[in-house]
């Protein structure tokens, strides 16, 4: 299995032969300038990142995506925290959205807006996923906590993913009881199946599987009378998300009830999740521009894999207003390992071995390790339109950035292979990651 992959990995990202010979033609073109237009920073000190060129490289953006290489290292999750530090400062941004269910994003956003204790212990208890319970993020709810204290105008957080239909749904009868009584009931005996007291302790993909497809479909229509009641009723733009989260929810799974199948286009069904996280991006209950806290795939501004993220639908949607930030890397230990090739994937506990990319040919690590330097980034956005630049912007790159799960033989997968141009409008390199700091 290994021989057969390492062959296609091989031809696959152009390492030998004349492919090989093209890419490393094109990418010398270009070195001198990714060297020229390099920002170095000290990764010991993160927000040492933040500095008048990068301020100006993401000015004028509506919504601004930072990605992070893995859910389970910690450099670039804090440097994602030091970019928002430095945009919230700048008054760039109104509100922070963050790649977690929308209930623990309003638990976050309480906190942040005045709520008592400590930041870590706050997001170790929250109802977000185990991956962005770090250091990183925790130290950063604590400054933006601070920060509103004395804000004219605070930050907001929300959570954008639908994976927690149940407490969404609860949360949006709640606030249509306090106004229209009679048609919460109403609507409460319809959506029984998933906010009943044995549903909402159900985990969501239990959820899902606990429900038969007539019932999943009915909790849909009631989810969406329930949304114009809100409407109708005043009961708030927080009401109304919620009641869109728990409807998206269901309709971004609904091929896997009791007695469903997943058939017909799987690319666009599985896209769907991403397309829902980029609408609730554009129509969270904020004003103003805002940062997405998301991994590296969500964030990128195109396609790949005839699947198009959320960043991909963004740019759609707010052209040159989306900005698309990521992160490559050289050498990682992070906390995401699998038991086996075909086995299941555990929780995200343990650092895994070290994996390389910076020697692979066709990875963007292995023409940044040659700019030199362990930390920096570069605004791809200014690169020049000569022959250089857009022969580089259309190379293909090998893009294979592990979330929760990963492999030590993952340099030997099939990864995607896209032109750099359709993805990123900003790259930060770190040479070398290391394992999250859970809280």
């Amino acid at each position: 299995m290994l021989t057969t992959a390492g062959a296609g990995a091989v031809l696959g990202g152009g390492w030998l032969g004349a492919d090989a010979i093209r890419r490393d033609r094109i990418e010398a073109g270009v070195l001198p300038w990714l060297t020229a237009n390099a920002h170095p920073f000290d990764i010991s000190r993160p927000d040492s990142i933040w500095s008048p060129a990068l301020s100006r490289a993401l000015a004028g953006a509506r919504i601004i995506g930072l990605g992070e290489a893995t859910h389970g290292s910690h450099e670039d999750a804090a440097v994602k925290a030091a970019i928002i530090k430095g945009l919230v400062s700048d008054g760039a941004i109104k509100a922070l959205l963050l790649e977690v269910n929308a209930p623990g994003g309003r638990e976050l956003d309480a906190f942040i807006r005045g709520g008592a204790g400590d930041p870590f212990e706050r997001l170790r208890t929250a109802k977000v996923f185990r991956v962005v319970k770090t250091r990183a993020l925790g130290d950063l709810l604590g400054w933006l906590r601070a920060w509103n204290r004395t804000a004219a105008s605070p930050v907001r957080l929300f959570g954008i993913d639908c994976q927690a239909s149940a407490e969404d749904a609860a949360t949006a009868l709640e606030a249509l009881r306090a106004t229209d009584r009679a048609a919460a009931d109403g609507l409460a005996a319809r959506l029984r199946p998933i906010v009943s007291e044995e549903a909402r302790k159900l985990r969501f993909p239990a959820l899902i599987k606990s429900l038969t497809t007539a019932q999943l479909l009915e909790a849909m229509t009631a989810l969406e009378d329930l949304e114009k009641a809100l409407a109708r009723s005043g009961g708030g733009r927080d009401a109304l998300y919620a009641a869109r989260t728990a409807w998206q929810g269901l309709k971004a799974f609904e091929l896997e009830t009791s007695d469903g199948k997943i058939a017909g286009d799987v690319a666009a069904y599985y896209s769907r999740r991403d397309g829902f996280m980029a609408d609730n991006v554009l129509n969270s209950p904020t004003d103003g521009a805002a940062a997405l806290w998301a991994h590296n795939y969500h964030v990128a501004g195109g396609q790949a894999a005839g699947m198009t993220p959320t960043g991909g639908q963004l740019r759609r949607a707010l052209g040159d207003a989306y900005r698309s930030v990521v992160v490559e890397y050289g050498a990682a230990r992070f906390n995401a390992v699998p038991a086996a090739p075909f086995g299941p994937y555990p929780d995200a506990s343990e650092p895994t071995e070290v994996i390389h990319w910076k020697g692979l040919g066709g990875r963007l690590a292995s023409i940044m390790d040659k700019v030199g330097g362990e930390a920096f980034w570069v605004s791809l956005r200014d690169l020049p339109k000569d022959d250089a630049g857009t022969s580089w912007r259309s190379l293909p790159y090998r893009l294979d950035w592990p979330g929760y799960a990963a492999t030590p033989w993952q340099a030997l997968s099939f990864p995607v292979s896209t032109p750099v141009h359709s993805l990123f409008d900003l790259v930060v390199f770190l040479g070398r990651m290391t394992p999250s700091r859970p809280v």
